[in-house]
């Protein structure tokens, strides 16, 4: 049985907004249906299915939305219609229990409308609960019968408030300080070239390799971040990408000196690096939900030429590997011991370089699939900008001519 979310709405001078509270929405249940005169909404959480039908008091453009999911929150932004942009005394003629104004988006100097909105949606609230209002009702009786109900909505909203702060803040933090590692690791390596020339190669692993070390280390956080819904990334495809790195880092570039005075070592740390370089910033920006289109269109596209290079050295260096361990038996363990089991480590190395050649290709299928879908994203999140921005002139246009007609 679905039963309609608490949504509040607020409104600017060319849109409505909605906010729809829903913890942990399935983002592929999410449906809207925009007319000129009413929303339909469905949606499923882990407490079940949430679905309202509104009425809308004035016309809405019904190809100009959008819909952003979040952990705790589905906010709906729809243009308003050409002739319908001056300020809406209601989003809908119906009342309804589940919808209230959205106070904190009024500005707080106009003191007097907030006092309206609050003491208008009290008033429907009680309307639909007890019936119509006895002509000497006062505020406090209103606010009174309304404390009990919003209670725990307010202390569930501020829990809310505080967890996306905290994890937030803490994301930022983390992202920061990996990113400015990546960072240091991929300009001093282009800049040890650059002056002490070719030579630079050779020993840049060994300059590099205790800040490439720690940062890896670090990584391993991400993991948990998945485990415990810090982050919306599969835990399973975070366990692969991280382990499988630090196997290459630690087991095999790290362990073995021959391998690190190469050319392919030292294409690896760049391309390693100059991923993290551009990612780590695309996922600051997308925490506090900025748009900063340059930046993902490199996240989207700076891959293209850098996965190839890092898959490719990554394979030869394991391959290289396999050699070196088989003269000198590192890390494996021969029967009979204590123990009973048997290691080869040439072995493991073979299997990983076979999964690597597949996994590889598979990676990058995924990531041809995931830039589709952010440059359709962000050739729509450019779209409405423009139609903000042409919405805007033609409004100042019109205002300009009437100042121009009384004067």
């Amino acid at each position: 049985m679905s039963s309609p979310p608490p949504v509040k709405w607020y409104q600017k001078e060319f849109f409505i907004g909605l906010l729809i509270d829903i913890i942990e929405p399935k983002k592929e249940s999410v449906k809207v249906d925009v007319s000129e005169t009413s929303i339909h909404f469905e949606a499923e959480s882990s407490t079940g299915k949430h679905e309202f039908d509104i009425t809308l008091h004035k016309k809405v453009d019904p190809e100009k939305y959008h819909i952003k999911v979040k952990d705790r929150r589905i906010k709906i932004v729809i243009s308003k219609a050409e002739g319908c942009q001056e300020e809406w005394s209601r989003l809908t003629p119906d009342k309804h229990r589940w919808l209230k104004f959205d106070v904190d988006s009024v500005d707080l100097t106009d003191e007097e409308t907030i006092a309206a909105r609050k003491l208008e949606d009290a008033k429907r609230r009680l309307e639909a609960e007890h019936g119509p209002l006895p002509k000497d009702t006062k505020i406090q009786q209103m606010s009174n019968m309304l404390n009990g109900d919003d209670l725990s909505r307010d202390l569930e909203l501020a829990e809310k408030e505080m967890y996306d702060m905290l994890r937030n803040s803490y994301l930022t933090i983390y992202n920061s300080v990996v990113w400015l590692g990546y960072f240091y690791v991929f300009f001093v390596s282009l800049l040890r070239v650059f002056i002490e020339g070719p030579g630079a190669i050779k020993t840049n692993y060994a300059a590099m390799s205790w800040l490439l070390r720690s940062c890896q280390q670090t990584v391993f956080l991400e993991i948990i971040h998945a485990a415990t819904g810090l982050t919306k990334t599969s835990t399973l495809a975070t366990v692969l990408q991280v382990s499988g790195r630090a196997v290459v880092l630690f087991t095999v570039v790290d362990a073995e000196p021959a391998l690190q005075t190469s050319l392919v070592c030292y294409l690896l740390v760049v391309a390693w690096s100059a991923v993290e370089v551009f990612r780590y910033p695309y996922y600051i920006v997308q925490i506090y939900e900025f748009y900063f289109p340059k930046l993902m269109w490199l996240r989207y596209n700076v891959w293209i030429p850098l996965y190839p290079i890092g898959i490719l050295c990554e394979l030869y260096l394991v391959y290289q590997c396999i050699g070196l361990v088989t003269e000198s038996g590192r890390l494996t363990v021969t029967m009979p011991n204590k123990l009973n089991v048997a290691f080869d480590f040439s072995s493991f190395l073979k299997l990983y370089l076979a999964a690597t050649s597949i996994g590889g290709l598979k990676l990058m299928a995924y990531m041809g699939s995931q830039r589709t879908k952010g440059l359709k994203k962000l050739a729509k999140m450019k779209q409405m900008e423009d139609i903000y921005y042409k919405e805007k002139d033609l409004i100042n246009i019109r205002k300009k001519k009437e100042g121009k007609k009384h004067a």
